[in-house]
């Protein structure tokens, strides 16, 4: 895929989230910001040249290399990516059961990559 069509994908999936209440939709508002997030992110690397627009990482624990060796533009997106990842293995894959306060979180870490990511939205093209 190319980057404009992951930042379509995550617009989707942000529009979707935003329906839902993080008191009672917890667990969905957690595992769909790091589905955006996935979309986020591969936006990030295939436009910077980290990754051809057929290879793409679920998580920031797959990445082939260190946050801190990405392009200085990538890494604070996936900080934010990583505190996704880090709240979905605990609320979705872990035990623990989800409230309005770690929802909360994953909105806000969700909305941080949105940011980091918004430069693309004005110069990411098709070709890219």
């Amino acid at each position: 895929m190319r980057p404009a069509q992951h930042l379509e994908k995550a617009r989707r999936v942000v529009r979707s989230l935003d329906k839902l209440d993080a008191a009672g939709d917890s667990f969905a508002i957690i595992d769909g910001a790091l589905i955006a997030g996935y979309h986020l992110g591969n936006a990030l690397l295939h436009a910077h040249g980290v990754s051809a627009p057929a290879v793409h990482f679920n998580t920031p624990s797959k990445l082939e290399q260190p946050i801190d060796t990405l392009p200085a533009a990538a890494q604070p997106a996936f900080r934010s990516f990583g505190e996704l990842e880090a709240l979905r293995s605990v609320y979705v894959r872990g035990p623990a059961p989800p409230d309005e306060r770690a929802a909360q979180e994953a909105r806000r870490a969700l909305a941080e990559m949105v940011r980091h990511c918004a430069a693309l939205s004005t110069h990411s093209s098709d070709e890219a």
